[in-house]
């Protein structure tokens, strides 16, 4: 992993037995340590890379000597950045992830949990290297608050480790090959990641790199990251999320988001251009917290002067499914209606827009981030469980025609009422369901 120490039991091609498909839709990214030299951040992002593991250390005896320098590259390029540790079994596992808690620090919005690498016995037993893995994972999780991610192999796993269970961790399995499905470690159900290779090229890294899937969408992705900033709290009657809100986070190339102060719902707003990129490079993302459960009327700001796109795609993201609703920002200078739908008290509920509309960059067409607002207008259905069916459909110019049922929305998130400016989110980039995978003058 990332050119780590080779080992007698280091992991290799493993051979298929039972598979488990990813759910959908996957992204891009890789796991890099100094043995990739001198990297190319923004090279690697234009090439499709949205996250990036990197590399602290080989147990406590050797401290990657290009940590400092990827992880602040990563971040600076809008790539999601994670940690991982080399894990050695025979070395003080406590020692071993108070290092790495020390070398990541506060995790910042948007960071991935760490990782364990576990792929080398270090001559222990299974027994021994189970109680020194479940030990790290223990600490770390009590310090952070999340667990974090185990990155292991099927067969060194079962045979190595004893299988136990840990699945309260995300899997980041490895198996390289071309194949569609892995056979992945038990006692896990499915993986988060799936490193698939590592004789992968990607730009601005010289040689071979490994290159890693993401078992889902750019929202679930987000949601397996540290919560962004404290985020505010709907109450039971409504209330309005707006682009200066700590609720709200404006992601992609920063050079790209321009900052208005004289329109808009409090006086503010951002706009970019739109494209017709296959995958979105800027987006706007409002993150919901709902105080208590029930039906709500969704809208959202578009401000004439500057709300030019005729089909921006809101994204409503609810209980692991995606919703769209294509909106004609132009037709409305203010509020207009995305529907009606039921939610659930507490968060994992957002309303997410990009940039990658299929209006052509060259027109310069405009899309606006601005506020997003919600009205209570009944109990709701289930107390919030919901029906299962869409929110009401728009009409042209997002206007709706009334009379839909509602969505429902799962909560997971808990919210802390504040709000402020928000430190903006590096994640860009909608899911690459090639895994093979500049932006204005």
């Amino acid at each position: 992993m990332g050119c780590g120490v080779q080992s007698t039991d280091e992991l290799s091609n493993l051979e298929q037995a039972d598979t488990v498909c990813g759910s959908g839709p996957t992204i891009k990214g890789v796991d890099v340590s100094y043995y990739q030299g001198n990297i190319d951040w923004a090279a690697a992002k234009a090439d499709g890379v949205e996250y990036a593991f990197v590399r602290v250390s080989d147990g406590t005896g050797f401290e990657d000597p290009k940590f400092d320098q990827n992880w602040a590259g990563t971040r600076a390029n809008g790539i999601l950045r994670g940690a991982y540790q080399y894990f050695r079994p025979n070395e003080d596992p406590i020692a071993q992830a108070n290092l790495l808690l020390a070398r990541i620090g506060t995790p910042e919005a948007n960071d991935l949990p760490p990782v364990i690498d576990v792929e080398t016995t270090s001559g222990m037993g299974a027994a021994q290297v189970e109680t020194s893995v479940r030990a790290w994972v223990e600490h770390v999780t009590a310090a952070l608050g999340k667990p974090p991610i185990i990155y292991t192999g099927m067969y060194f796993w079962r045979d190595e480790v004893g299988a136990p269970d840990l699945t309260t961790s995300p899997l980041w399995h490895a198996q390289y090959s071309s194949v569609s499905c892995p056979n992945i470690a038990p006692p896990w159900s499915s993986w988060a990641f799936w490193q698939f290779t590592s004789s992968g090229r990607v730009e601005g890294i010289a040689g071979n790199v490994d290159v890693n899937r993401f078992n889902g969408t750019q929202a679930e992705l987000m949601a397996m990251t540290t919560a962004p900033v404290p985020c505010g709290t709907i109450d039971a009657t409504g209330g309005t999320i707006d682009d200066g809100d700590a609720c709200f986070q404006g992601g992609g190339p920063q050079q790209y988001l321009r900052r208005i102060a004289d329109a808009g719902e409090a006086n503010d707003l951002i706009w970019t251009h739109t494209t017709e990129a296959a995958t979105e490079a800027n987006f706007g993302h409002w993150n919901l917290v709902f105080a208590e459960a029930g039906r709500y009327q969704l809208e959202v700001s578009t401000p004439a002067a500057y709300a030019q796109s005729k089909q921006a795609r809101y994204v409503i993201h609810v209980a692991g499914a995606d919703h769209e609703r294509v909106v004609d920002q132009s037709a409305v200078d203010g509020w207009q209606t995305l529907g009606e739908l039921d939610v659930a008290q507490g968060g994992d509920q957002s309303i997410h827009v990009s940039d990658n509309t299929g209006e052509l960059l060259a027109d310069n067409v405009q899309i606006v981030f601005d506020a997003v607002r919600l009205t209570r207008v009944g109990p709701g259905s289930g107390s919030g469980s919901g029906s299962g069916d869409e929110p009401d459909e728009p009409a042209p110019g997002g206007c709706t025609t009334g009379g839909g049922a509602g969505l429902a929305l799962v909560a997971l998130l808990a919210g802390l009422r504040r709000r402020g400016r928000s430190p903006l989110s590096q994640l860009s980039g909608q899911p690459d369901t090639s895994c093979e995978s500049g932006k204005r003058p």
